[in-house]
This record gives C-alpha cells, structure tokens and sequence, in this order.
C-alpha cells in the first residue's frame, strides 16, 4: 500500500461538499434521493430503504415532511417568511393559524443573538415525532425588530409516507474482517457538520479503491442516528459479525485540533492507530474518552448486541458548542478550509496503513546483537557528552526503543503497541523493523484484528 496515489486535487473535497451542500435533505426529504445521486458519481453505492411508520426499540422513521407555508404578520405585514430558508421552520413542526400577542409568540421563535444573520437548525423533532410542535427560526437581525403587539401566524406543513435511505460503498480487500466509516446525510446544506466530512471519506475510499489491503472497507452514509439504528436491525449475525471496528467522522474542516473520542473499551488497535496517526501527522491532536468529543452514531454501532469498537473522529472544540458556526445556515463550505481538510485525511490514510501493516515481531537469534556493525547497520544514534553528532530531535526516543527494542522480538507487543508506547511514528517504526527482517534477524508476521462476536437476544425475547 502507497500513502499518496493518485491523490485527488487539493480543493475536490471542498467542491464536493458545496455540492452536496445543495440539496434540501433530511431523515425523509425529497431531495434525499438527488444527494445519493450526485454521491453516486463518486463511488457506487447500494441502497437500503425504510418506509415512514417503521419502528425499533422505539425509534419512529418519520413522514417526509414539508412546509407549503410558513409566514409571521403585524398589522397585515409580513415580517418574516419561513420559506426563505430550508431551516427556517423547525424541523417536523405541525401547522398553526392563528393570532398570539408578542408573549405567546416569543417562546416559539428560535434565534441566536451572537449570529444575526443565522437560520438555526431545530432538529428534535425528527427523532421525536410524538413530541412534535411547532416553532419558526428567525435570524436575530429580523427577530430583534419583533416586540410587543397582536401578530398573526400562518405555518401549514404537510406529512407523507415516503422513505429513509441509507447508502453502502464497500471495497473488498483479501479477507472479509470489515472496518466501517461512517458519515451522516439528514443535516441540510451543512458543511462542517457534516458534507465535508461525507466528502472526506468518499476521498478516503477513492483512495482505497487502488489500494491491495488485507481488510474490507465499508462506507456507510444516511440519516443520524435513525439511519444507523434501522440499518444494523436488518444485519445479518454473520455479517455483523465481519465488522470488526469503525470510525465516525465529522466536522474535519474549521481550524480545531483534530479531537479522537476513543473507542467504549478503549486500548484497542483502531485506538492505538488514529491516535498515532493524529499524534504524529497532524498539527494539533487531542485525545477524549469515550463520546467526550461531539458524539454521534458511534452509541447506536457499540449498542449491546452489536459492540463494534467505533471511534468518533471531529475538530469539536467543545461538546456542547463544537465550533461557533454549528447547526445554523452559517456551516457553509466556505468555513472549509482546504489544508486542514487534508491534513485529516492524511491522518485517516496513516491510520489505515498502520492497520493494514501491524504485525509482531518475532527473533531468528539468540543474545544481544551489535546492531551499529556494518554487517547490519541497523543502530540508531543517541546523544554523547562527549560528541557533538547534531542529531534529530527524537533521538532519545529511538535511543529509549533500542533499549528494550530486542525484547519486543518474541511477539509480546505489535509494532502498532511498540509505536505508542515509545511515541514514534508507526511507519517509522514499520520501515527500520523491515531492515531487522530484510537482514534475516526477525520475522514480522501480520495481526489481524479480532473482536468477540455479539450475542444478539432474539426478536420477542423478554
């Protein structure tokens, strides 16, 4: 495998998320079927449908709703018009005609002071179609010249059968163990949060296609949550069972360091290789426990019955605010910027081919070899009081490694663990032990990922 092979231009992410930006999507939305097919030009894709009514451990798929008007008057003049934006009405809301003086109608705008000019994105009720009511989001600058006075609201919405849809790209590699990442598609016109993202992995899995790996890909794109919930119902066991981790990724492209929530369990190899990767390839990384980042559908993939390790991979600079322009009109794609989304995929890249490459390492000697003789030339320098060798930075880390380097030969740790432990960059580490291998001193043999399969409780059992 190759880090750089063809690599897409340095704005095609950026391009692709203004075009996705476009369409009006939602958990059930008309223009749901456009975005798969523009997503459809990039990657082939199979389709998985769920008629509105469904139900799942109480999870509804919605009607496909829509506002045919949506309008705020004073005295006979319109004020504001919720079909001026597609988040201009809260999402799901029901209709309302009537006349409410300025303290009843306060309580159901929703607005944000700090951004004037935002639509916010009022989403609840499209997971809660029970509790649905109505509200209108109004941009501050239209909402702070509202006050006292008898207004008259006319919201007519409508609700439809119609179909969630959820979309599956999958690269086989040699063996069938999969690993998972994942991208939502309900947030309309949103570009952080997240068609950047969903343009990201499309790169990603451009990429893979070229790419000779042990492991199957698999992307997986659809609605929030509800997506993924209906979507891992119909799995078969055995094919759950193949899924052996996964990634969520969003919000890869505002100036944020790069924030890895870890895995529920935590310690396990796709930990250990997105924390390498970001730790070593990335300007700023932060690490954060478990759904400490933004969270997202990684709950519904470790879900009982499930358990598939899955990482949440953002630039989420706080979890409850993750960056200022979060869920409102003002997540366009020019809030993207093209080096910090690469500089994210060349993380995801490293951590791919750390994955595809980790192994143990195993000794074809016996005692303490001379490792600075030319026979090997396989020392690596550390600093001497005595000397001036004008040496790397690092040399004192890879000083520290050879002192425990010979141990690590009886395929006690892999190289993936060894990297981590010694805070080195895992293709480094993978390129000097393939000089220990290519003088007949070691062996590597490549360690694929397991996970214990997930017991399911039968549909019915109590």
């Amino acid at each position: 495998m190759s880090l750089v092979t063809d690599a897409p231009a340095p704005n095609f992410m950026v391009n692709l998320a203004r075009d996705l930006c476009v369409f009006a999507t939602g958990v059930v939305a008309d223009e749901n079927a456009a975005l798969f097919d523009r997503i459809g030009q990039e990657l082939p894709f199979t389709m998985f449908r769920y008629g509105s009514g469904d139900t799942y451990n109480g999870w509804v798929v919605p009607d496909n709703w829509r506002v045919i008007k949506a309008e705020i008057r004073r005295d006979g003049k319109l004020l504001f018009d919720g079909r001026s934006h597609t988040l201009g009405v809260a999402r799901y809301a029901k209709s309302f005609t009537g006349r409410l003086t300025w303290e009843e109608l306060k309580p159901r705008l929703v607005t944000n002071p700090d951004l004037p000019d935002a639509y916010v994105f009022h989403c609840m009720w499209q997971y809660r179609p029970w509790a649905a009511d109505w509200a209108l989001s109004v941009p501050y600058e239209i909402y702070r010249d509202f006050g006292p006075g008898d207004y008259e609201v006319d919201l007519q919405t409508e609700y439809l059968p119609g179909e969630m849809l959820v979309g599956q790209h999958e690269k086989r590699g040699r063996s069938d163990q999969t690993i998972v990442f994942h991208s939502n598609s309900c947030h309309p016109h949103m570009a952080n949060d997240g068609f950047a993202g969903t343009a990201l992995l499309i790169a990603l899995f451009q990429w893979l296609a070229k790419q000779d790996t042990h492991y199957s890909y698999r992307l997986v794109i659809g609605p929030e949550h509800l997506g993924t919930v209906f979507y891992l119902r119909d799995m078969p066991q055995a094919e759950l069972d193949r899924m052996v981790c996964g990634v969520f990724e969003e919000m890869p492209g505002t100036q944020g360091a790069i924030k890895i929530a870890s895995t529920f369990l935590g310690g396990l190899p796709i930990d250990h290789a997105f924390a390498n990767a970001a730790r070593h390839h990335a300007k700023a990384y932060v690490p954060v426990p478990w759904r400490s980042g933004a969270g997202n559908d990684e709950t519904v993939w470790e879900a009982p019955g499930y358990e598939v390790p899955f990482l949440e991979i953002t630039r989420s600079e706080n979890l409850m605010h993750p960056y200022r322009e979060y869920h409102t009109s003002l997540d366009t794609p020019e809030l993207m910027e093209p080096a910090q989304l690469e500089e994210m995929l060349t993380v995801f890249k490293q951590a791919v081919l750390s994955l595809e490459r980790n192994a143990r390492v195993f000794r074809n000697f016996d005692g303490l070899v001379c490792l600075s003789n030319p026979q090997y030339d396989l020392y690596m320098e550390r600093e001497d009081p005595a000397i001036a060798k004008n040496l790397p930075a690092d040399s004192e880390k890879w000083g520290n490694l050879l002192d425990s380097l010979l141990r690590y030969f009886d395929g006690n740790m892999t190289l993936l663990e060894i990297a981590q432990k010694h805070d080195l960059p895992f293709e480094r580490v993978f390129n000097y032990l393939k000089r220990f291998e290519a003088k007949g001193l070691v062996r590597l043999e490549f360690e694929p990922m397991q996970r214990a399969p997930a017991r399911r409780v039968q549909r019915g059992q109590t």
